[in-house]
């Protein structure tokens, strides 16, 4: 990783990597890397040689030192073809990224494993969040595998085995009966006791981490872009990542195709994203009453709204509210 910069600078400032940043509400930082010197001194065949988790983009992750890597495993997960959903939607090709194998079960695994490695790095002591799903428990199995405390702040109505996660690591964690203002309460205890504030789009790290998830997709498919990615969405940084993934790809001249067409999906009863698109807006607004199970999705004021809604402009795509017994039942 060559910098940070804030992607709503205008004048693009550029910020030292070597120091551990928390970005402002309305701000995003980003990694930038030397994309020219990674594609001199590394090939799509070398990353094919690496290990089988995904380390295996090491050129393409910010941590500098091998030896701060914390890893349990994660990424690299199976592209399943589903032939028979393919057919009854009458497409080509169909497939599904498995995310369950990772080793706490979801894909904020890889997040959590490339931002803890980065922060050990940087010497950070104390991260903290809020989380409606697995990332407390992810952020806290990876941060007490680095000696690093998180301070978790989940809704009261959390998932009890995501509850059980956090709190079978050691690792501080509360509940909110007050879910619409949880980002507030913890940037307020960050600034209070010189905490990281690791919450989604307020540090850079989570995307990169997240971000292999795209790689992934483009070398299990022999380094050929896909036509389009269904993703479902919460604060939508994982979209945000994938398609970060595929410009840098695009870039370093590894891939076939163009970038692919994105697709959200949001449960009916807490759907900000979709509302938005439908009314042909650019930024969410806060959803109100919030009826869907626990979980990943529940997100009333997707942090990461504005930049989805931009890629779903500039790419094609769309976004598409579902019931929850269909999800469910799905």
């Amino acid at each position: 990783m060559t910098y940070l910069v804030c992607i709503e600078n205008a004048d693009g400032e550029r910020l030292d990597a070597r120091i551990a940043h928390s970005a402002a509400p309305a701000e995003e930082l980003r990694a930038r890397y030397d994309l020219d010197r990674v594609r001199l001194e590394v090939s799509p065949r070398d990353i094919s040689e690496g290990p089988a988790t995904l380390w295996r983009y090491a050129p393409l992750l910010p941590v500098a030192d091998p030896r701060r890597v914390v890893s349990l495993g994660e990424g690299y997960t199976p592209l399943l073809s589903a032939r028979r959903l393919a057919r009854k939607l009458g497409l080509v090709e169909l497939a599904l990224k498995d995310e369950g194998r990772n080793p706490s079960g979801t894909f904020k695994d890889r997040g959590a494993a490339v931002a803890v490695s980065r922060y050990a790095e940087l010497g950070v002591k104390t991260v903290a969040h809020n989380s409606s799903g697995n990332a407390g428990g992810s952020w806290s199995l990876y941060a007490s595998r680095a000696g690093i405390t998180c301070v978790n702040l989940l809704p009261a109505d959390v998932q009890a085995a995501s509850l059980q996660h956090c709190r079978a690591t050691g690792q501080p964690t509360y509940l909110t009966e007050n879910w619409h203002e949880a980002g507030r309460l913890i940037a307020e205890a960050c600034e209070r006791n010189g905490w990281l504030n690791i919450c989604t789009l307020r540090e850079p790290y989570r995307l990169e981490g997240k971000k292999t998830m795209g790689l992934e997709i483009a070398e299990q498919r022999g380094w050929k872009m896909p036509d389009a990615v269904f993703y479902p969405m919460g604060g939508g940084l994982g979209a945000i990542a994938i398609w970060k993934a595929f410009e840098e790809l695009l870039s370093l001249g590894w891939v076939q195709g163009k970038m692919p067409r994105l697709y959200v999906t949001q449960y009916e009863g807490c759907a900000p994203a979709v509302k938005a698109f439908e009314e042909g807006r650019t930024e969410c607004a806060p959803w109100g009453r919030i009826d869907i199970p626990p979980g990943g999705l529940k997100s009333p004021n997707p942090p990461g709204g504005r930049a989805v809604l931009k890629l779903i402009r500039e790419h094609g795509g769309g976004a598409v509210a579902v019931a929850t017994h269909e999800a469910l039942a799905a």
